[in-house]
C-alpha cells in the first residue's frame, strides 16, 4: 500500500452541525488530504457520511485522546486534527508543511506561551495575527505534524484523561524528541493561510457545550496542574528557558 501524504482527523461529538463546512474546507486546501477520518465520540448519528469519508465510532466516549491514538495506525507523513469548531483557510496545510520544513516542529493555529508565575497564557494564531511564525508551548483548535511525531505522545502513560491532550503531545515531543510547537505565520493582510476562521472559530467555539465554559471551574486548574507535571518531566517552557 502506498503512503498517504496528508491524512485529516475531525472528531466530532455534540457539534455535528459544522462538519460539512470542516469537511469542504479541507477539500478546499492548495495541498490536499489524501483522506479524511471522521471519529464520532458517541450520541446518534444522524446523517449519512459521503463515501469518500471514513468513520470511527466510538462508544463509550473515549473523548480527546482517541484522534491522537488513531492516528498512530495511518500510514501517512502528515497528519491534520481538526477541533470540532475550527474552519481551516484554504492556505493552512501549505503554511504548516513550509513551517515543518523550517523547524521540524508541530503547527498550531491557536498557541499558549505559559506564564506559570501568574497563571496566564498568551494566545498567538488567529486571535494574535504575526507575519512570522511564533515559538509557542503547546496550542490546538488545528494541529498538522508528522505522523512519526506521535510516537513520543505516548512514550509514557496519560497523565489525565478528561483534559490536556494538546499539552500532553507538545509536552512529550519536546521532552523524549526535541520537537518544538510554532504558530505558523497568521499575517493580517493573508487569512487564507490561517488554521482558523476567527469569527467562526469565537461563535463556534464558545456556545453551551464547549468543554471549557462547562467545565469552567476545573478546567484551567487542572490543566495548570498538568503543565506543572510535565515540566517536572523536563518539559522547558518558553518562558522559562
Amino acid at each position: 500500500m502506498e503512503k498517504l501524504n496528508i491524512i485529516t482527523i475531525i472528531q466530532i461529538y455534540k457539534r455535528p452541525a459544522y462538519l460539512q463546512e470542516q469537511i469542504e474546507a479541507v477539500k478546499n486546501q492548495t495541498i490536499k488530504s489524501d483522506k479524511i477520518v471522521i471519529v464520532h465520540n458517541e450520541g446518534e448519528i444522524k446523517f449519512k457520511y459521503p463515501k469518500d469519508i471514513q468513520l470511527v465510532y466510538a462508544n463509550p466516549n473515549l473523548k480527546f485522546h482517541l484522534r491522537y491514538a488513531i492516528g498512530l495506525l495511518l500510514d501517512t507523513e502528515y497528519i491534520s486534527i481538526l477541533d470540532d469548531d475550527t474552519i481551516p483557510q484554504p492556505g493552512w496545510y501549505e503554511n504548516c508543511i513550509e513551517t515543518i520544513k523550517r523547524h521540524d516542529c508541530i503547527c498550531v493555529t491557536n498557541g499558549r506561551i505559559v506564564d506559570r508565575k501568574n497563571k496566564t497564557q498568551y494566545g498567538p494564531g488567529w486571535s494574535n495575527p504575526s507575519n512570522k511564525e511564533v515559538l509557542v508551548d503547546f496550542g490546538g483548535h488545528a494541529l498538522f505534524f508528522k505522523k512519526s511525531t506521535l510516537k513520543y505522545m505516548w512514550h509514557d502513560e496519560i497523565v489525565e484523561y478528561n483534559n490536556g491532550e494538546d499539552i500532553q503531545l507538545s509536552a512529550n515531543a519536546q521532552i523524549y524528541g526535541n520537537i518544538p510547537t510554532y504558530v505558523p505565520p497568521h499575517p493580517s493582510e493573508n487569512k487564507n493561510l490561517w488554521g482558523a476562521d476567527p469569527v467562526k472559530a469565537m461563535k463556534y467555539g464558545c456556545d453551551e457545550v464547549s468543554f471549557w465554559i462547562v467545565n469552567r471551574e476545573t478546567h484551567n486548574f487542572e490543566r495548570f496542574k498538568l503543565i506543572d507535571e510535565y515540566v517536572k518531566k523536563g518539559w522547558k517552557l518558553v518562558l522559562e528557558k
